[in-house]
């Protein structure tokens, strides 16, 4: 097929960049009418610039913003309700796909006793960039109203560990460098749940999981299924087997009783003729009886003359 090729610098860089300012809404039933959504839009937020709102799919809009403070304000608030139905929020990315969500969120991250002297922009985004992309500052924060503790708005990756902890140091010219370890907490971190992609929802009610679930116990049962035919089969043959074993042995045994009867009749034939034969032998023939008696009249004969 053909096949068109952009170098991935310019993918991510300049060709998304016309895109930065745009946010996905995100639905978890069937979206309200795009008329409504629009509509209730207007009353929720001011802008100072504009936004398009288009239709990406029956459960997804895009909000296409032009002034950057509005679309900041906006995607901080991470959910509205519209039409009944919570519109969840997410920057847009080339990566996205509608039935996932990126694992990224905006969230605050508090640090109690960071000196006072940096709780300002340029030094404060600096302590925190180690966790993600700084966003803002708090209204307190920025007026400079609240010292024991500076709160700063990150865009963070969820799928990664977030440290609880910065070491912040500083560097002499003369002098070895010292510094100190600066707590981090967190705000309103969304869980992130790997196995289908997907944020903010109950693993109980979770649908990919629920598919999962029966996907692996139709494959176990698969696999009891085939385990029984196996060994049904296998009793099936051993049992044929020793039938088999059986008939050979019967027909063994009968040709071994039929050999047996044979040789006994031959031997019982052997010795009735040996009986004969002696028979025959100790009983005189005819011829020779004749003689005998020829021969005792002969005797009898010279008897009678003397």
């Amino acid at each position: 097929m053909p096949a068109v090729l952009f170098k991935a610098s310019d993918y991510y860089g300049i060709m998304a960049d016309e895109c930065r300012l745009t946010i996905v809404g995100k639905f978890l039933k069937p979206r309200p009418q795009i008329d409504r959504i629009r509509s209730k839009f207007k009353e929720l937020i001011f802008i100072k610039g504009s936004v398009k709102i288009g239709v990406y799919d029956n459960y997804n809009v895009f909000l296409d913003f032009t002034n950057e403070e509005d679309f900041n304000f906006f995607w901080y608030k991470r959910v509205v309700e519209i039409e009944g139905q919570q519109m969840w929020l997410q920057r847009w990315s080339p990566d996205f796909k509608p039935k996932e969500d990126l694992p990224v969120a905006p969230v605050w991250v508090l640090l109690p006793r960071l000196h006072f002297h940096m709780h300002r922009w340029q030094y404060v985004k600096q302590v925190v960039s180690a966790v993600g992309t700084p966003l803002e500052m708090d209204l307190a924060t920025r007026g400079k109203a609240r010292p024991s503790m500076a709160k700063v708005r990150i865009e963070i990756d969820l799928l990664k560990q977030q440290p609880d902890s910065v070491y912040v140091g500083q560097v002499y010219d003369d002098a070895p460098q010292k510094g100190f370890v600066q707590k981090l907490e967190y705000e309103g971190v969304p869980k992130y749940y790997k196995h289908c992609r997907k944020l903010r929802h109950n693993m109980m009610n979770c649908r990919v999981l629920e598919r999962k679930g029966e996907m692996k116990k139709k494959e176990r049962e698969a696999k009891q299924d085939k385990e029984v035919n196996l060994e049904t089969k296998k009793d099936g043959e051993k049992k044929e087997n020793i039938a088999a074993v059986t008939r050979e042995g019967s027909r063994i045994n009968l040709e071994q009783h039929s050999q047996r009867k044979q040789g006994h009749n031959v031997e019982l034939n052997n010795k009735n003729e040996s009986i004969n034969k002696i028979n025959n032998e100790e009983q005189p023939s005819d011829e020779n009886k004749a003689k005998n008696q020829e021969r005792m009249q002969g005797q009898n004969n010279q008897k009678s003359q003397g």
